[in-house]
């Protein structure tokens, strides 16, 4: 009967949920229960007999007997009677969460405890910890969200008491969240719908009718200060907590913008109307459906007659006629002709006069539909003063090529005769050497192809060092400094640069192989007093006379070929930077025995050299003269 007793309460330990230990007071297990087997992977042979702390980890084990030591010595309990979380380790080693309870028998002298694995309890704590964690960053989410929003958020209950607000309801609004939580929701209403408020709600929950629920309404709001404001307002009924969430929008700025769109519209109309071209808006199949008054007012038609009709009316009938096939194959095409582009047409008026008109044409996108919008300014006085201006522009660079530019303007300003006298200018003939001989085996035409080729040369060099060319006399070739006082101070010194430039020129012309054989030149320079004006009435002459004019002639005259020649006054006012040669004296007529120098070089500064780079990159007359030089090649 005892063995079957034993039996019976063994099958119910065994049943156990829990792991059971039992141990005596040399810590060595006596008994276990079957969970012990599966919960820590020995067998009850295995257990039985061995000392308790082979379920323990190391460094709690090395320590355990010593516990019981002190407890049979002390009695004091520490763990008997209670419960305690701690960790225990399995046969393979691993360690596990568990809860355990100790109780002693007194009369056996034995120790009884229950092992609770925990690992699983620990798994599911953690997931529900972990769900917690995610359900309140998602509630945060959600806030922020919510705080982030442009529009202002109020949840109220069924007695329109608020019980949440975002952050823009306070900005929106001026309370505070606390001061919010907990009002009513009229507090935000104007006094006249604020007192009825509640009675709407109450009608709501009663009938279950909804005016507002469900839909978007404008409407006034109120702030702290008692401002109103528009808004647009969102209702939404949350069934199973029975509360309502409203969205406002404030639309201040929004109506603001409204008025100012507006306004613009209509100043943009007046704009139109003020236009000085005229303005037309068609459709699709080439209907008017706007004019300005500036139309009006160039076709001569009314803004009533204009509307409702095919814009072929404005024009000549010849394009009038094609015009709607015009407007269908582009329909069909969409090839543009004329539409982002501006054309000068002809145009009709009212009476069937025609003028000319530049027409700019767009096309706009209208709400699903096309519409074409086209600006017309007449340009019949714009013609008429483009024609007068280029005639005069045709005159001015005439004249400017002809008379230096000073005079020019003078000369423009007073026609009248114009007659200085110049204290310091420098003078330079060049002559080509045997011309009559050579020219008498040449036919008229190579005689003027070669010149204009070496004086087109010469030209050139005249706008790059602003000399004054006079004038060409068969093939003497006259050039001055500028008569004026601005640019006397290095007149004589430009000359003498320019006078060794024309025997490079006279070089390059010579390496093209001419036709007729290689030229050379003399050149003649003075300096000294003139007197300057310009001659005629049909064709102007800038001319000059005076002693120092009639020394250049006398230098070139009497110098020699490939030479410069000059005078003494040259010398003396060209500068330290050029070098010449006492020739000798000559007996020059008019004059007598003088002292003349041969030019022979020049030193070139880098500044002198940018300013020369300067003036041939803008030199818009050279550039002529150089392709005046390839067409008489050609």
């Amino acid at each position: 009967e005892l063995r079957e007793n034993q039996g019976i309460i063994m099958g119910i330990l065994d049943a156990a949920f829990h792991a059971l230990f039992v141990i005596d007071e040399n810590c060595i297990i006596q008994m276990v229960n079957k969970k012990s087997c599966e919960v820590f992977g020995w067998t009850k042979e295995e257990f039985v007999g061995s000392n308790i702390n082979i379920i323990m980890p190391a460094h709690v084990a090395e320590k355990h007997d010593q516990y019981m030591k002190n407890y049979l010595e002390t009695g004091m309990k520490k763990m008997i009677g209670t419960q305690r979380e701690l960790i225990a380790c399995r046969k393979d080693g691993s360690t596990f969460p568990c809860v355990l309870g100790l109780s002693e028998t007194e009369k056996a002298g034995m120790i009884c405890g229950f092992i609770r694995d925990l690992t699983k309890d620990k798994a599911a704590q953690a997931a529900v910890l972990a769900k917690n964690a995610e359900l309140q960053i998602q509630q945060n989410l959600i806030m922020s969200i919510l705080d982030a929003s442009f529009d202002g958020l109020f949840v109220i209950d069924e007695h329109c008491t608020i019980q949440m607000v975002n952050t823009r309801s306070c900005e929106v609004f001026g309370w505070t969240k606390e001061e919010f939580i907990g009002q009513n929701i009229n507090m935000i209403m104007p006094p006249a719908i604020g007192e009825v408020h509640d009675g709407f709600m109450k009608n709501y929950l009663k009938t279950g009718f909804k005016k507002m629920i469900g839909t978007l309404r404008e409407v006034t709001a109120r702030r702290k200060d008692g401002t109103t404001f528009p808004c647009r307002l969102g209702l939404s009924e949350t069934k199973e907590s029975g509360m309502f969430c409203g969205f406002i929008h404030d639309l201040t700025d929004e109506k603001a913008a409204e008025a100012e769109i507006l306004a613009k519209k209509r100043l943009a109309e007046k704009i139109i109307d003020a236009a000085f071209d005229s303005l037309f808006v068609i459709n699709e199949r080439g209907i008017i459906e706007m004019v300005n008054a500036t139309s009006t007012t160039v076709f001569g038609w009314t803004t009533e007659e204009f509307i409702g009709q095919n814009i072929s009316m404005i024009m000549p009938s010849d394009h009038a006629e094609n015009h709607n096939s015009y407007l269908e194959r582009y329909m069909k095409t969409r090839f543009k002709k004329m539409i982002g582009k501006e054309r000068e047409v002809e145009a009709r008026r009212k009476d069937g006069s025609t003028f000319p008109c530049m027409l700019g044409i767009s096309e706009v996108e209208n709400g699903g539909s096309t519409q074409y919008v086209g600006f017309i300014r007449d340009v019949t006085i714009q013609k008429s003063l483009l024609l007068a201006q280029a005639e005069r522009e045709a005159s001015d660079s005439l004249l400017y090529n002809i008379l230096p530019e000073h005079i020019a303007n003078r000369l423009k300003e007073d026609p009248s005769h114009i007659a200085d006298l110049y204290s310091n200018t420098t003078i330079l003939f060049a002559d080509i050497v045997g011309f009559t001989d050579r020219t008498s085996m040449m036919s008229p035409h190579d005689v003027v192809v070669m010149l204009n080729d070496v004086f087109s040369r010469f030209d050139y060099l005249v706008d790059i060092y602003e000399l004054n060319k006079v004038k060409t006399i068969g093939d003497c070739y006259m050039v001055t400094s500028i008569p004026s006082d601005e640019l006397e101070h290095d007149g004589c010194a430009r000359v003498c640069r320019f006078a060794l430039d024309m025997f490079k020129a006279v070089r390059a012309f010579n390496n093209t192989g001419p036709r007729h054989g290689q030229i050379n030149f003399r050149i003649g320079i003075a300096t000294g007093q003139v007197v300057a004006g310009v001659v005629g009435t049909k064709r102007f002459l800038f001319d000059m006379w005076g002693d120092a004019v009639n020394v250049a002639a006398r230098m070139e005259q009497s110098g020699l070929a490939g030479q410069i020649q000059v005078s003494k006054e040259v010398v003396e006012k060209a500068g330290s930077e050029f070098t010449f040669e006492l020739r000798g004296t000559l007996n020059i007529k008019g004059k007598g025995p003088m002292e003349v120098f041969i030019l022979k070089s020049a030193q070139e500064p880098a500044a002198r050299h940018s300013e020369i780079d300067r003036r041939k990159s803008s030199s818009s007359r050279a550039l002529r003269a150089c392709s005046m030089i390839d067409n008489f090649r050609d």
